[in-house]
């Protein structure tokens, strides 16, 4: 079942909740609602019954939390969890509190549009609004008072908090989906509806803006590794001179025609120029390519072929972009470095499938069937979801590569991921193979699928040797990334 929107519980505050008369939660509902829209908020305090303008003081305390208007404003998503926050938050008071909230009028009409801070206009009726501002927030204080003022400052200081750890990790998030190529704007409109949902349920990545400073960090390196590696590229091509044999040059005249080759006009085309009443209809014509000149020929002799020695290498097999199969071990000993390594590669390897429109799905897996989780990278561009599924990939479990192997072979034999490219990434300390997994792996091979595997151990597993390629990646140097972009090239099939 869908998790309901703040307008659902808006609109179940206004049915049922026990605040007030049916008066009171109609307007503060319709308070709230302008709060979840974003909208400018034009209520005057005179709108609100006392009971009602003590709440809406209570609201507005909350909303000027510093840093939260601003977020708010920004990202829907984070916008509607906070209005629910303040739809529990006041029913709580409401539940707890015997008697309603003091509500202190003015003898004017005072009111503090949403998004406006106390304080922002000019001259004195700016410290006029910041005063009264302050005086009303103080009597809402008084009132609250004991727990249900810690309440109130409990919930100000979590708001704060879930607003500043969003606004970090979208601008990190953004980072990542430039360097896998997306493009962080193209996603913008579904970060702002989504993205605090999202983060929501993966508190890890909301809380740990270490981890991705760090692998933003890894992919800035990895990403000077590919320049550098093209570079290096480059420098290896050499260009040879060709140069023809002419058995005729241009005096091989075959006849005349229109173009712009002022060095074989013919004179009548030339004596245009002598004249001032003519000499437009020779620009005219130059710049039409329709002058009248002479048509020359060059012709080359040939290379002589020695057709007994030439041969011509063909391919009997369709080379195609297969689809690409990660499957990551997130064992406790890649707990750490090897973490933000491995997450490292394997944005390099989605980056490469995605600029080449090869489907790709991730498998990471433990130490039993139970701990794979299967993760569809192929439609980053549609959700922000498989990314932050990714991102908060626990590395903790235990360690057996086989179940994952069966798995993602079983993905081999359906039509989109046929003849794919499996790499595999491990530390290198996983169990031998059953024999049907080797079994399996050797038919998916025998159909075009190539398996890799790059490892971070002082040693090559024995249990790999049936891979096609195995990877040795050593951090310690200088010049691993470089390598691996060097290696990745390896995945790129011919199209």
């Amino acid at each position: 079942m869908a998790d309901k929107t703040s307008f659902d519980e808006i609109e179940k505050f206004q049915m049922f909740s026990s605040l007030g008369d049916s008066e009171d939660r109609n307007i503060l509902g319709s308070y709230l609602t302008e709060v979840a829209k974003g909208h400018t908020l034009k209520f005057k305090n005179s709108d609100f019954s006392d009971t009602a303008l003590g709440y809406k003081h209570i609201i507005d305390d909350i909303l000027e939390t510093p840093g939260l208007q601003d977020s708010i404003q920004r990202h829907a998503s984070l916008r509607e969890h906070v209005v629910k926050e303040l739809v529990t938050h006041i029913v709580e008071i409401s539940e707890t509190t015997s008697s309603p909230p003091p509500a202190q009028r003015q003898k004017k009409k005072f009111t503090l549009p949403f998004g406006m801070r106390p304080g922002n206009s000019s001259g004195d009726k700016g410290k006029s609004s910041k005063s009264t501002f302050s005086k009303i927030m103080e009597s809402v204080r008084k009132m609250l008072g004991g727990k249900m003022q810690k309440r109130q400052d409990d919930l100000r200081k979590k708001l704060s908090d879930n607003a500043s750890k969003f606004d970090k990790s979208q601008q990190l998030i953004s980072q990542l989906m430039d360097h896998l190529g997306l493009g962080f704007e193209k996603a913008k409109g579904k970060w702002q509806s989504t993205g605090f949902e999202v983060l929501s349920r993966y508190d890890r990545l909301l809380e740990d803006e270490e981890m991705l400073k760090e692998l933003v960090d890894l992919l800035g390196r990895y990403a000077s590794a590919e320049l550098e590696e093209e570079r290096e590229q480059l420098e290896e091509i050499s260009i040879q001179p060709f140069r023809r044999n002419f058995t005729h040059g241009k005096e091989s005249l075959i006849g005349v025609h229109e173009s712009d080759d002022l060095s074989q006009i013919l004179p009548a085309e030339a004596a245009l120029l002598g004249n001032e009443k003519t000499e437009l209809i020779f620009y005219k014509k130059f710049v039409e390519h329709k002058l009248q000149t002479f048509e020359l020929k060059a012709e080359d002799t040939p290379p002589k072929i020695d057709q007994g020695t030439q041969t011509q290498k063909t391919s009997t097999k369709e080379d195609v972009m297969g689809p690409v199969i990660l499957c990551v071990d997130t064992s406790a000993s890649m707990l750490g470095k090897p973490e933000q390594i491995s997450k490292t590669l394997c944005f390099a390897i989605m980056k490469m499938a995605l600029e080449n429109k090869r489907a790709c799905v991730l498998f990471s897996f433990g130490a039993s069937e139970q701990e794979i989780r299967k993760i569809d990278l192929s439609n980053l561009q549609d959700g922000l979801e498989p990314l932050i599924q990714f991102l908060s990939m626990s590395f903790s479990a235990g360690t057996n590569a086989g179940p994952a192997l069966h798995k993602a072979i079983d993905e081999m034999q359906t039509e989109a991921y046929s003849k794919s490219d499996l790499i595999l990434i491990t530390d290198g300390k996983i169990p031998e193979f059953e024999t049907s997994v080797l079994h399996k792996l050797r038919k998916a091979q025998s159909k075009d699928s190539r398996f890799f595997a790059v490892t971070f151990g002082a040693e090559n597993a024995p249990e790999l040797k049936p891979f096609d390629i195995v990877w040795k990646y050593r951090a310690s140097r200088k010049d691993s990334l470089l390598e691996f972009a060097k290696k990745i090239k390896k995945l790129k099939r011919k199209k």
